[in-house]
């Protein structure tokens, strides 16, 4: 069977591992370079239970953590991309500072010192047994080279422009490049460029994307393995330590708009101040990091559904033809379930995940 993989990042990287379990060796095509966007500058946070607003995606969800673990088994993702478990605690920021008491002093999270937290609001709300961590860019790579070291295909800085068909059903796609490639099957994962299938397919569910802000700080001290997730308004930045020392810090959305507005992977710029602002509020945390140095800037697009759900399936408008996209700020963590579900359908015409509530046809 010949597949073509469309979109480089972490949903389709999942993906070309699952298929090689089935015995497929697919070609993969990505318009920039691997993990070039979302998938290269998320933070890489992992939950097993923090979905439980829709049943549907908590199971699945909850499916994809364990998966997760598995491949960190399996690829040692330790050494390679930074995985492990870690605690997550919440706290509140204060617009203006506050006199600590040594009664308010809390002993949970020390780093968290800044005058303007309010320290009885710090709360635990992730142990060592459902949130975890990895290092989004170094996860996508290795699965990549080792699905290229079982023959997997890669196309790099060309991207697919037009499908081909006889009948109803999918014969071949076309790049941009002038290539022409015969296939079976094709997996749309462009992430928030998904919706551009539009062009192609007639009713194609719409995709939007919306634009986030990150930065990573070197901070003055070490910091240890504890995610926060602050309170602060509108913009309430997350901060997730890495094993490498740095700590991630993303905050800053802004409203979404449509795949046709969005510019390039490569064309991709923080909006002006967005990630002074970011670094602003992370001063406010605590001491370690109002002194540490900000190492990278950065800005990504985050693929949103109408409903708040991905689209994981295949497409009835024409045959061969499969989804995976809409993940929103759950992409890293769902995407092995994805990848999963996806191989299983190409390959054995039915997922062992259940995946109804995400079928992409629901809003035809």
């Amino acid at each position: 069977m010949k597949v073509v993989v469309c979109g480089g990042g972490i949903i389709g990287n999942c993906t070309a591992y699952y298929l090689l379990k089935h015995n497929i060796k697919c070609t993969v095509v990505e318009q920039g370079t691997v993990a070039c966007a979302a998938s290269g500058k998320a933070g890489g946070f992992l939950a097993r239970d923090w979905c439980k607003s829709d049943g549907a995606l908590h199971e699945f969800a909850k499916f994809s953590f364990d998966l997760h673990c598995e491949l960190a088994k399996e690829f040692d993702g330790k050494q390679k991309y930074d995985y492990r478990r870690l605690e997550a605690f919440s706290a509140e920021i204060n617009r203006l500072p506050k006199k600590q008491t040594t009664e308010a002093q809390n002993n949970k999270v020390p780093w968290v010192n800044g005058t303007h937290i309010e320290q009885r609001s710090i709360q635990c709300i992730g142990k060592a047994g459902n949130v975890a961590q990895l290092h989004p860019f170094k996860f996508v790579n290795t699965l990549c080279e080792y699905s290229k070291s079982k023959g997997a295909q890669f196309i790099e800085q060309d991207s697919v422009c037009d499908l081909l068909s006889e009948n109803q059903n999918l014969i071949g796609v076309k790049l941009t490049s002038g290539l022409t490639i015969d296939c079976d099957a094709i997996i749309l994962c462009m992430g928030p460029w998904t919706g551009l299938a539009s062009k192609w397919i007639p009713n194609f569910p719409s995709i939007h994307g919306q634009k986030a802000h990150s930065i990573t700080v070197a901070p003055k001290i070490p910091i240890p393995a504890q995610a926060v997730f602050t309170d602060y308004g509108q913009y309430s930045p997350e901060l997730y330590p890495r094993p490498d020392g740095e700590v991630y810090v993303c905050g800053m959305a802004e409203n979404p708009v449509s795949s046709a507005q969005l510019p390039l992977p490569q064309d991709i710029h923080p909006t002006s101040n967005s990630c002074q602002k970011i670094k602003d509020m992370t001063d406010l945390v605590g001491d370690a990091l109002k002194e540490g140095q900000v190492t990278k800037s950065q800005a990504c697009y985050l693929p949103l559904t109408q409903d708040g759900l991905p689209l994981i399936g295949k497409l009835k408008e024409l045959n061969g033809v499969f989804v995976g996209a809409g993940h929103g700020c759950w992409g890293i963590l769902n995407a092995p379930a994805t990848g999963k579900a996806l191989a299983e359908l190409v390959a054995c015409g039915h997922s062992t995940i259940n995946i109804d509530a995400f079928d992409p046809n629901r809003f035809t």
